[in-house]
């Protein structure tokens, strides 16, 4: 007596894909803004935090051609091939010096740094977090600012790639040379 085995496998889940399937559909469109007007216009009205420095500089930027000539520094997800209302934050005729600026940007809200107003015998109190941590002969803003700067590339690898980038290679090959000569010296 011969019995006829039944098949029991499933179809795969691939072959069962319905309208109802949200992977079978295309992506929704994004929407224009992540927070509604009304949601951001209750911010209007309150102070900013202390990080909104940081919060409006610190990037990503990005550089592309700017369409009224030499190149734009926009944030991330601002494009010109996304609007034509785009404001770029910088533009530079040189590609160098916007890749410069992309750079640097993110520093300029970064406060490591601060300068203590009131000098003592050795000048400025350079703060760093709350500390002491070196001293100024002059109340010398620009230096505390550079600093910042710095300090934010070092903490960056991205941001220090564009540095890199808008060096160029000569200088480059001369950094090469410098940093390997550097290695041989004593620590200090």
């Amino acid at each position: 007596m011969s019995t006829k085995r039944q098949s029991t496998t499933r179809p795969s889940r691939r072959s069962r894909r319905s309208t109802s399937d949200p992977s079978s559909q295309p992506p929704p469109a994004l929407p224009a803004h992540v927070f509604a007007p009304e949601y951001l216009a209750l911010f209007a009205e309150r102070d900013e935090p202390d990080t909104a420095g940081e919060a409006d500089t610190a990037g990503p930027w990005h550089v592309e051609p700017d369409p009224k000539g030499g190149w734009a520094v926009l944030r991330q997800g601002e494009s010109f091939e996304k609007s034509t209302l785009t404001v770029p934050t910088a533009t530079f005729e040189r590609r160098e010096a916007a890749l410069l600026a992309a750079a640097v940007l993110p520093g300029l809200g970064r406060t490591r740094f601060r300068l203590g107003s009131d000098p003592d015998d050795r000048g400025h109190p350079i703060l760093q977090e709350g500390v002491v941590a070196g001293h100024s002969e002059y109340f010398y803003e620009d230096f505390i600012a550079a600093l910042n700067v710095v300090a934010a590339l070092m903490a960056s690898p991205r941001d220090f790639a564009l540095l890199l980038d808008a060096i160029g290679g000569l200088a480059l090959e001369h950094v090469d040379k410098i940093a390997l000569a550097r290695l041989a010296e004593p620590a200090g």
